[in-house]
């Protein structure tokens, strides 16, 4: 086991922030990987052994499904491969890190965290490689691609390829930052699509916000960059606040356990941010079997033999299982792990092609470098081995400069928009390249001063090549713009209230329409009446918020609650597709609905639903606020499923936002308790960056540093990530709340 070159402190103020200091970069690494450890093991663990494949081993048949489809994209191998392509200089930081680990696994088994008591297993020594499947896992929850064209192909089998098409409009408001062609759908065969697999926590799900502006905004006449990641809202969080500091440079921002690099943040001289940016990196391709032998399949050259690999699944309490991988020259086969789909095969076969499965992948070392870049031309340089997934960074550097790029391996494919299944054994429709990086979106110290990213839409249509043909709203990203265009001279403080805004754009749009709804009784008046003056903002204490909600939460039920196939998908209202359903077809809207009221007429379904809300609930004469129906519970993976405990140990509280304001919280609107619309993903880290003084940098994560249920830094970032109470990771605390822990330069202690 290597030892420490030099004495490191190691300094927890009394929030449990911690300070790294460290006389080398290869002792810093070692330091975060046993503060690492120390505060997330577990979390760690669960992380790795989920991108493995290796969950039923401890927690028994109940994730034999999640393994299944992990074992199936082969994780655990592609990773090995990626990390033998890395400079040794990068093999060498992760080596460092996985020591610092492991000399806190091998020193500290009796004091682990209760989630290894619970399962009853002791975590096994921390490699190299296990780092690198965060990225991987990373890259899943940020693709949704693949999961989009199973719901398409499920609806395909009832519905015209136009009218599911609608179910995703085009957001003709998106302010585009950088200046897509048309190219036609091509649906081979409809064959039986299945449902992605992969439980709450892990499935796809992302949103983000991200700006930077020129020092000529600011109050400071240097570039303030503001940056935050939405995520499933889990605890512990995502995200582990560090400060480290070496001869050469000073780290601070959002790791996250397992990895050794500031994912977010800056490093004295640069700061950056990450937004996803939603392209199309997936496709499902549909193989067709050899009906004389099925370990064949059909390719433009003839039939050719599957790729095989046999897995081993141990299963706690059980003997172990066995399945087969296999693979095409697409990439793996997905039907026998997506729900759904056993014994429905029929001679067909889905493979899943995907850039985040290439063997020289090398974005752990776009994030080395990022961590290392000085100035925009050394950031540039760094993202050009950012593969994926594909995101859209921000950075602003010392000398003023302000940038945007959209680094990723996204395909070109020879037809078709990424949007269908598509036949896999023509040719016709397979990727042709990859969009070289030099084309790749970009801006550098725009004429405008800002750069703004929200998860809209990237590029204008003149945009040479297909990035994505379905973008999210633009709402977030046009009420950012307009608030960074109120004030000439932007503080580190308008940006922390930019962040924290819950003025919804969606809501006052689409109530343009909503409040020419025909009513027949007072109530249903006196709710109009009350939302005209509303002004859009969902804050904690207000009730509008609840009444706009719950008449959306119905007139979507009266949208989509009857579809043919997959209601389930569409519960959760999207404003901009009910806006558009209900302005450009005012009579037939309700087509695919739930009959609210036993009439054809769309009309009378709004007047319905309105009446509804107005009538149905004794709440709403009790002014009942937002806050009390949107809270936000914290979800642990094990504790959760513990009657009781899970109660107990539960990280609870009330919220302000929505799905569409700067201040994400997106309403869970499931069927069951209409008056509960939790808050299940939102900023899962927030961070304003000063490059007049990085140390005057301002950031939050949403539950606290710990892991363990039973720390006082498990849950105390709670009320502060609600309100907006940033804290500084400038070095400095009060002395005698400290906790000073020296690593010796002999072992780790």
């Amino acid at each position: 086991m290597e030892s420490l070159q030099e004495k490191v402190d190691v300094i927890r103020d009394e929030n449990g922030l911690v300070t790294i200091k460290a006389q080398n970069v290869p002792d810093a690494y070692k330091a975060l990987g046993f503060v690492h450890a120390q505060d997330r093991l577990w979390q760690m663990d669960f992380m790795r052994r989920a991108g493995s494949g290796r969950l039923s081993e401890v927690v028994g048949e109940a994730t034999l499904g999640i393994d299944r489809f992990m074992r199936t994209l082969g994780f655990r191998n592609l990773v090995a491969a990626n990390y033998e392509k890395l400079p040794s200089h990068v093999q060498n930081a992760f080596v460092a890190y996985s020591t610092g680990v492991n000399e806190y696994i091998n020193n500290h088994s009796s004091t682990l965290s209760p989630e290894f008591h619970l399962l009853n297993y002791q975590p096994e020594e921390w490699k190299p490689t296990d780092s690198l499947l965060w990225g991987r896992l990373m890259a899943l929850q940020l693709s949704d691609n693949f999961n989009r064209e199973l719901l398409r192909q499920r609806l395909l089998k009832h519905l015209s390829a136009k009218e599911v098409d609608g179910f995703w409009p085009r957001d003709n408001n998106d302010p585009a930052i950088i200046p897509q062609f048309d190219l036609s759908n091509n649906i081979q065969k409809e064959i039986f699509a299945g449902t992605h697999p992969l439980p709450w926590p892990l499935a796809p799900k992302d949103a983000s916000n991200a700006w930077v502006v020129s020092g000529d905004k600011t109050s400071t006449g240097k570039p303030i960059l503001a940056n935050d990641p939405h995520l499933a809202l889990d605890a512990p969080g995502p995200w582990y606040l560090v400060r480290i500091e070496t001869p050469d440079y000073t780290w601070a921002g959002a790791t996250s356990p397992g990895v050794p690099f500031l994912v977010l943040g800056h490093n004295s001289h640069i700061a950056w941010g990450f937004t996803t940016t939603h392209s199309d990196t997936q496709d499902l391709f549909i193989e067709k079997l050899n009906p004389d032998n099925p370990n064949q399949y059909l390719t433009p050259e003839g039939y050719e033999d599957f790729e095989e690999v046999t897995e081993k699944i141990f299963v706690k309490g059980q003997t172990s299982q066995e399945f087969t991988v296999r693979k095409t020259r697409h990439g793996p086969i997905l039907s026998p792990v997506l729900n759904g789909t056993a014994n429905k095969e029929d001679g067909h076969l889905l493979a899943l092609a995907w850039t985040a499965l290439r063997e020289d992948d090398l974005t752990a070392q776009a994030l080395y470098d990022i961590n290392y870049a000085k100035q925009s031309d050394d950031f540039a340089r760094a993202v050009e081995n950012f593969h994926s997934p594909q995101q859209t960074l921000v950075m602003a550097d010392h000398f003023g400069n302000i940038q945007l790029m959209a680094p990723g391996r996204v395909p070109i494919r020879n037809r078709g928009d990424g949007r269908y299944l598509v036949a896999g054994w023509t040719g016709a429709n397979d990727w042709i390249g990859i969009v070289p990086h030099q084309d790749l979106p970009k801006k550098l110290n725009p004429a405008d001063q800002k750069l703004v990213t929200a998860n809209n839409k990237l590029v204008s249509d003149d945009y040479p090549y297909l990035i994505a043909k379905d973008w999210p709203n633009s709402y977030r990203a046009r009420r950012i713009h307009q608030l960074l265009d109120e004030n000439d001279r932007l503080s580190v403080e308008d940006n922390l209230t930019i962040q924290m805004d819950t003025l919804s754009i969606a809501a006052l749009e689409i109530l343009e329409i909503l409040l020419d709804t025909p009513v027949t009784d007072p109530k249903s008046e006196a709710i109009k009446q009350k939302l005209s003056r509303w002004d859009g903002r969902l804050d904690v204490n207000s009730t509008e918020p609840a009444i706009f909600y719950h008449w959306i939460y119905w007139l979507n039920r009266a949208a989509f609650g009857n579809l043919p196939t997959d209601a389930n998908s569409f519960q959760t209202p999207n404003i901009l597709r009910l806006q558009r359903r209900l302005s450009e077809d005012p009579d037939s809207w309700c087509l695919y609905g739930e009959k609210l009221v036993n009439e054809e007429n769309c009309v009378a379904q709004m007047t319905e639903s309105l009446r509804r809300v107005a009538s149905n609930h004794q709440q709403l004469e009790q002014d009942i606020s937002w806050g009390e129906l949107h809270s936000t519970s914290f979800q642990h993976q094990i504790f959760d499923r513990i009657p009781i405990l899970g109660e107990l140990l539960k990280l609870k509280i009330a919220t302000p936002g929505g799905h569409d304001t700067i201040n994400r919280a997106s309403p869970s609107m499931k069927r069951g308790d209409l008056w509960r619309f939790p808050n299940v993903h939102g900023p899962s880290y927030r961070a304003v960056y000063d490059l007049d003084n990085l140390d005057n940098s301002r950031f939050l994560i949403a539950t606290g540093q710990s892991g363990n249920p039973l720390s006082k830094f498990y849950g105390n970032f709670l009320l502060r990530w609600r309100d907006g109470n940033y804290v500084k990771l400038d070095g400095t605390s009060t002395e005698e709340k400290v906790q000073r822990l020296t690593l010796n330069a002999k072992s780790i202690n």
